[in-house]
C-alpha cells in the first residue's frame, strides 16, 4: 500500500512539474562591486523543472544571462546542490547590470528588477579650507553618501595654487611627485570611505587637493604652517598647606580637561577609525 502511494506521489510530481514560488515582480537594490542574489525556486522542493534559464532585458532586447560574456566569471547557480533551487548569484556588480531579469521555466517565469547604486560624494560643492602644521598628519575626508557603495574609479590629485589654470597631478592611487609614499586611504573596510591620510607634512604640501569619483569631485585647500600647534592648559594651584598640618587626602584630583583637549577628544571619537597620530582638519 505504501509503495503504491509513493509511486502515485512521484507520478504526480513529475506531471505537475515545477511551480515557481515567490512574488512577481521582485525589486532588489545592489551596490557597485557587491553581490546580489536573485531568488527563484520551485514551491515544492521535491520537484524540478524540465528546463529553466535566466534572461534579461538589460540591453533593451531579451538575452540569456548564463551565456552572456558580460557576466563571465560573475555568476553562480545552486541547482546542482538542490535541483528545485533556481536562484542566481551575480558578483562584482556594475552599473550596466541594472535592469530586468527573468527566471523562466517551461511553464512560467518570475521577474526581478535590479537597481545598482553608485557612489555619490558627500559635500561636493565649493572648496574647503584645511589648516595644519609641519610634521603633523592630516586626513582629507571624502566619502560616499552610502559607505557600502564602491566607486567605479577613484583618484586623488594635487595642485600648487597659481595664477590661471590649476595643474593637478595624481598622487593616489598612483603615487608620484613630492608625496611619495606618504599618502594612503584611511580605511579599506568600508568601500565608500575614500578619505586620504597625508603624513609628515611639509610647507611644500600646501595647495589644492581633489578627490574625484566618476563625475563627482570634492576639493580642499590645505595650508601648512611652520611650528607646533598651541595647546592651552589651566594653571595648577600651588599647595599652600603649612608643613605642620597633615595632608587632607592622599588622593590626587586631576584638573578639568582644557577646551582644546576636549575638542581633540571629540574629534578622535568622531574619527575613531583614523590611524594613531593623524590630525583632524580645521575648517577656515
Amino acid at each position: 500500500m505504501m509503495k503504491c502511494l509513493y509511486l502515485l506521489s512521484a507520478v504526480f510530481h513529475v506531471a505537475a512539474g515545477c511551480a515557481l514560488s515567490g512574488d512577481n515582480p521582485t525589486e532588489i537594490t545592489g551596490h557597485k562591486g557587491g553581490s546580489v542574489l536573485f531568488p527563484c525556486s520551485c514551491s515544492d522542493l521535491h520537484t524540478k523543472p524540465q528546463k529553466f534559464t535566466w534572461e534579461t532585458f538589460r540591453t533593451g532586447r531579451l538575452t540569456e544571462v548564463l551565456n552572456d560574456e558580460h557576466y563571465r566569471g560573475r555568476l553562480q547557480l545552486f541547482n546542482n546542490i538542490s535541483p528545485a533551487n533556481l536562484s542566481l548569484l551575480i558578483s562584482d556588480l556594475r552599473e550596466e547590470d541594472e535592469g530586468s531579469y527573468w527566471c523562466r521555466t517551461e511553464k512560467e517565469h518570475r521577474e526581478v528588477w535590479l537597481y545598482v547604486k553608485g557612489c555619490e560624494l558627500v559635500k561636493k560643492k565649493g572648496v574647503e579650507g584645511v589648516t595644519v602644521f609641519t610634521g603633523e598628519s592630516v586626513v582629507l575626508p571624502c566619502v560616499c553618501t552610502d559607505l557600502q557603495d564602491k566607486p567605479k574609479s577613484l583618484k586623488w590629485e594635487f595642485s600648487i595654487p597659481a595664477i590661471g589654470i590649476d595643474h593637478f597631478q595624481e598622487i593616489y592611487p598612483e603615487q608620484t611627485g613630492r608625496h611619495g609614499n606618504r599618502v594612503k586611504l584611511v580605511s579599506n573596510n568600508a568601500p565608500g570611505n575614500l578619505s586620504l591620510l597625508i603624513s609628515d607634512l611639509t610647507e611644500e604640501d600646501q595647495g589644492l587637493y581633489r578627490c574625484s569619483v566618476q563625475a563627482d569631485r570634492r576639493v580642499f585647500r590645505l595650508s601648512v604652517k611652520v611650528g607646533r600647534r598651541e595647546t592651552s592648559t589651566h594653571s595648577r594651584k600651588t599647595d599652600t598647606t603649612p608643613p605642620s598640618e597633615p595632608p587632607q587626602s592622599k588622593t590626587t584630583i586631576s584638573p578639568p580637561a582644557s577646551s582644546s583637549t576636549t575638542l581633540e577628544q571629540d574629534k578622535q571619537q568622531t574619527h575613531s577609525s583614523l590611524p594613531l597620530g593623524a590630525k583632524t582638519f580645521h575648517q577656515q
